[in-house]
């Protein structure tokens, strides 16, 4: 039932998809390694605290100057230069 699915999507899509494994060549090549992983583990653990802050202390002010600082945290830890 599905198999004509398939063949119409192998028409349609781009051959790209049909890569088992992903181009470490192209510019999303660093986001597959264990370390950029890690990394985002790590920016993830910013925003469950810096969330649990925001929840302590429900200031508009506050929370817009938190998220902010919390965004520029993130984006400066997963910069790919080293």
């Amino acid at each position: 039932m599905f198999r004509w699915l398939e063949v119409l999507l192998n028409l349609l899509l781009p051959q790209w998809r049909h890569r088992q494994k992903p181009d470490e060549n192209h510019s999303y090549g660093r986001t597959l390694s264990r370390r950029y992983r890690a990394r985002k583990g790590v920016v993830k653990n910013f925003w469950i605290v810096a969330g649990a802050a925001m929840l302590l202390n429900p200031i508009l002010p506050v929370i817009i100057v938190l998220a902010l600082f919390t965004t520029f945290l993130s984006f400066m830890y997963l910069d790919e230069a080293a």
